[in-house]
């Protein structure tokens, strides 16, 4: 329940997911103008974030987004890195997927969520919905079939959605928008299960500029930051780097208060035809430690199902890691399982 605020992703990060592989893989930081036109919810605590709310309840967003990314691809081109490109929506930091996929001759692109990191920061926290956001992925999505990110490098044939937590849900709200015209040709999903309304407990926010006024005085009260950060990690302590708590603490960022009501997104049925698949990890604990929710994977895989009635296909996938799979020893194991779907999505294996 403490797991749906973005985790920051500071240039730092990106430079370190750019070097950790070497000369095997060439990474460029890039910013994306998307145009968001949309409706979302007058009141930013809508728990379906406007996606099910009468006309009166909702209000038009039209506006214009910078999302800043890191773009990562093997310098050896191939048909599977120059075909297919990974949307990562909250990118796994620490033990960098970025570098775990390029050096598997995959290509991605690590974004900041709008109001997130180096991405377009609206004034207005209210503006900045799952729905806002889930509309800015599939104009990016869009963008990188269409356009070139950058010189030299053709648009991509397939865009894999590789969502985490609150990326996730983005990704949802997207998919329950766009169903059958979605611009994803499927959609990796993790750290996230569907939740229905009121059924969390609030997480432990604060006003983010009360929290550190040194970073965040000038915004306005509605952006919000974790002030625990442990049940992202194992309760296990042997897990993972005593210093990871330490970094994640002063890297951590902000998101507007509706993240947390419009968690229940994720409850909304998605008319989504491409392929889906969700990812968690048993030690996780804010969504399968003590929950029981884990427990039975075939049960868990039926009541998920239902909530995709379209899909080509659909599975869940339990792993071995913590809320945030890269952040603990165990995540080669969660990354993998990642390759092995974006791969199998694409027709490549």
């Amino acid at each position: 329940m403490f797991a749906f605020l973005p985790q920051i992703i500071l240039l730092a990060a990106h430079l370190l997911a750019a070097t950790a592989h070497g000369q095997a893989c060439g990474c460029s930081s890039v910013v994306v103008p998307v145009d968001v036109n949309t409706l979302i919810a007058k009141d930013p605590n809508d728990p379906l974030g406007g996606l099910e709310s009468n006309a009166t309840a909702l209000r038009r967003l039209n506006a214009k987004y910078d999302i800043f990314g890191v773009f990562c691809a093997p310098r050896e081109k191939t048909a599977q890195s120059t075909d297919v490109i990974q949307l990562l929506t909250e990118e796994f930091q620490n033990q960098s997927y970025t570098a775990y996929a390029c050096d598997r001759g995959l290509s991605t692109l690590a974004i900041d969520l709008v109001g997130v990191g180096k991405s377009t920061r609206p004034a207005n926290a209210s503006d900045v919905q799952y729905v806002t956001n889930g509309a800015a992925m599939s104009q990016l999505a869009r963008h990188l079939k269409s356009a070139s990110i950058l010189p030299g490098v053709k648009p991509f044939n397939q865009v894999i959605g590789v969502g985490h937590s609150a990326g996730s849900v983005a990704l949802i709200a997207g998919a329950v928008a766009d169903a059958e015209h979605s611009p994803f040709d499927g959609l990796v999903l993790t750290s996230q299960l569907s939740f229905q309304p009121g059924q969390l407990g609030a997480p432990p926010v604060v006003s983010a500029r009360d929290d550190t006024p040194i970073r965040w005085g000038s915004l306005e009260p509605n952006y919000v930051t974790l002030d625990i950060r442990a049940p992202f990690y194992p309760a296990d302590t042997t897990l993972f780097s005593p210093r990871m708590l330490v970094y994640d603490n002063f890297t951590k960022d902000v998101a507007p208060i509706s993240v947390i009501p419009g968690i229940s997104i994720s409850s909304l049925t998605a008319n989504y035809t491409g392929p889906v698949a969700k990812l968690a990890g048993v030690l996780d604990q804010a969504i399968c430690v003590g929950t029981g929710r884990c427990d039975d994977l075939a049960k868990l895989t039926a009541l998920e199902r239902v909530l995709w009635p379209k899909a080509k296909s659909f599975q869940v996938v339990l792993t071995e890691g913590g809320h945030c799979m890269d952040l603990d020893f165990l995540a080669d194991k969660a990354f993998s399982v990642f390759v092995k779907l974006v791969n199998q999505f694409a027709g490549l294996h």
